[in-house]
């Protein structure tokens, strides 16, 4: 899984661009044309004219606040702003309140009390989205208990009372979970952006100390002896040929340092995929351990430190969106001939026997089997994934260049 770094403009259009707030506002209002039964049945219940009256108008304010307070809280779970404290989001629960206790009571004295039951159950949709989650899973209790109260005061059978008590409950759970899911997605791409503005004003500097360290003394060592190769050449041509050829020489071995620097650039670092990682599972909630040595991690060949970032990356980015888990451990061990890293999680327990599948996990198989690597994934048989890579310090490649180094020399 790739991930680019983009500037902080960017990161912020992007961010806003994750949810659309009529997309989140539809967990809401999708439920809205269940209340037209109840509707119908008004107009023909030849109910007295100011009875009907009153209920008709509690049940366009009730849809209109209910419309309104909704697509509100849409709006600022998208854009994570901080909530503003002029909000009313109590005057919005107290109006949906009233209006659901008028309707539902007015009508039980005509004997369809129970057709408006729904409307406490739009209430509790709505309450459980837009407070925060203790306080929502409380009012979603007081929800609950305040519709077996009604129902056992307007004289509802059992199984009615036991439905719409259900129903309260239920719709009130599974909007705060898909309403946390959202807020839990928006911190999470929130945090990489900033991951991403913040490595790339490090790799920025970066490049202006290696530049520097690159380019500055040989180009010095260029212009100086450029310059002496001009006064010599006609007093000594010689030492002027010289003097042009060690510029030559110099002017190759800085293309060739350059070279290396940019291609060093395009892979990911050990390093920094661990200080991302630790972000995106504190954002998410996930508690990150580390086992190792810390001071190996900056002396790793660039091919096996670049396999072994991606290994991070990919395994932490699976803890975060599959697994649903409370801990994640990232364990380094490094000896004289390997180098090994695994990521354990103990999150969803799927089959441990299944085969494990996936274009990220396939990739990584194949980076560690390209450096005669060992590699395994799979699922534990006491809860969690395991994500396992060991591969040899010294490559086939290298003692095949250094066995030709020696025979050269002997």
């Amino acid at each position: 899984m790739s991930r680019e770094f983009v500037t902080h403009e960017e990161s912020n259009s992007s961010l806003n661009e994750g949810y659309s707030p009529y997309i989140v506002w539809l967990v809401w209002i999708v439920w809205l044309p269940f209340i037209a039964p109840p509707i119908v049945q008004l107009f023909q219940s030849h109910s007295s004219l100011p009875i009907l009256v009153i209920m008709l108008i509690c049940s366009v304010l009730f849809i209109a606040t209910y419309t309104w307070a909704t697509l509100q809280n849409a709006r600022v779970l998208v854009a994570l702003e901080p909530e503003n404290v002029a909000n009313p989001k109590w005057l919005a629960i107290l109006l949906l309140l009233a209006f659901s206790l008028t309707i539902i009571l007015l009508g039980a004295g005509k004997g369809y009390g129970n057709a408006w039951f729904g409307t406490l159950i739009f209430t509790s949709a709505y309450v459980a989205g837009r407070l925060p989650t203790f306080q929502a899973f409380i009012s979603d209790i007081l929800l609950t208990l305040l519709t077996i109260t009604l129902g056992i005061f307007i004289h509802l059978s059992s199984f009615e009372t036991g439905q719409s008590t259900v129903f309260v409950f239920v719709v009130g759970i599974v909007t705060m979970s898909v309403v946390r899911a959202v807020v839990t997605g928006q911190k999470l791409r929130a945090a990489r952006e900033e991951i991403a503005h913040l490595a790339v004003t490090n790799e920025r500097l970066r490049i202006a100390r290696d530049l520097h360290d690159l380019l500055g003394h040989n180009l010095s060592i260029i212009a100086l002896k450029s310059e002496l190769a001009g006064r010599l050449i006609s007093v000594a041509p010689e030492r002027a040929a010289n003097e042009i050829r060690d510029v030559e020489s110099v002017a190759r071995t800085t293309l060739q340092e350059v070279r290396e620097a940019v291609a060093a650039y395009r892979q990911p670092t050990l390093v920094n995929e661990l200080h991302a990682a630790q972000e995106i599972l504190a954002v998410a909630n996930i508690t990150y351990h580390f086992e190792g040595d810390e001071t190996a991690l900056e002396s790793l060949p660039t091919t096996i430190d670049a396999m072994l970032a991606w290994m991070v990356r990919e395994g932490v980015t699976n803890v975060v969106k599959h697994s649903r888990a409370h801990q994640c451990t990232v364990r380094f061990t490094k000896n004289v001939k390997r180098v090994s890293i695994e990521i354990i999680d103990d999150g969803t327990t799927f089959d441990a026997h299944a085969p494990v599948t996936g274009n990220g996990l396939r990739g990584l198989s194949e980076r560690v089997t390209a450096l005669d690597g060992h590699y395994e994934s799979g699922s534990l048989v006491q809860g969690g994934f395991r994500l396992f890579a060991s591969v040899p310090l010294i490559q086939k490649r290298q003692e095949t260049d250094y066995e030709n180094r020696s025979l050269e020399r002997s």
